[in-house]
């Protein structure tokens, strides 16, 4: 038999599953302004003090929840740069990665821009924590890659690294202003091929 405390929290997490789901959604169709306590309650079929007990603020559940979405966008391209073997191919990789997931995220868009607005507005941010994890593991991708004498020693990895994460959002705004303007896996393509042929 399941005891009592097992099933409250595994009711725990799956309620602060569908808060954090219920708050992508609504910052998807509403932005964050539109993400209002009691929209994001009812869309997770909580209660309003579901929020404040499980993330301590609507603002702690935002700024969890565009972590999550960030997260997911970047997370594919963390693993290549983590893989193994030739550290060009890696970035190459992770590049591909970056393109292969916002296509399939392209109408999730707005929450990634939402996110990034979100986490320069916020004191404490997750997203920046991630922004952090992301540039410090491309840091240490180019570092190689200047080692292996791939890139020339001018290229300095961490602000090499902040520059390809600006890139990032540059390209997400351009593709979210201009869907019809040139194809973010070229402007992405490059970028790459601006990097690993500066001489």
């Amino acid at each position: 038999m399941v005891s009592y405390k097992r099933m409250n929290e595994h009711l725990d997490v799956t309620t602060r599953t569908r808060l954090l789901t219920a708050t992508r959604e609504c910052v998807r169709t509403g932005g964050v302004t539109g993400a209002s306590s009691r929209a994001i309650a009812a869309a997770a079929g909580a209660n309003l003090g579901a929020i404040t007990y499980h993330f301590g603020s609507k603002d702690a559940l935002v700024a969890a929840a565009l972590a999550e979405e960030v997260r997911a966008w970047v997370q594919p391209a963390l693993d290549a740069l983590a893989a193994p073997g030739d550290p060009a191919l890696a970035m190459l990789d992770a590049v591909r990665q970056l393109s292969d997931a916002f296509d399939a995220a392209r109408g999730r868009s707005p929450a990634l821009l939402e996110a990034i607005v979100h986490a320069a507005r916020a004191e404490t941010s997750e997203v920046g924590a991630l922004w952090q994890e992301v540039r410090g593991r491309l840091a240490d991708q180019i570092g190689e890659l200047r080692e292996a004498k791939a890139i020339p020693a001018w290229v300095e990895p961490n602000a090499m690294a902040s520059l390809i994460l600006a890139v990032s959002v540059g390209v997400t705004v351009a593709v979210a202003i201009e869907p019809d303007g040139p194809d973010h896996r070229d402007l992405a393509a490059q970028f790459s091929t601006l990097l690993l042929a500066a001489r």
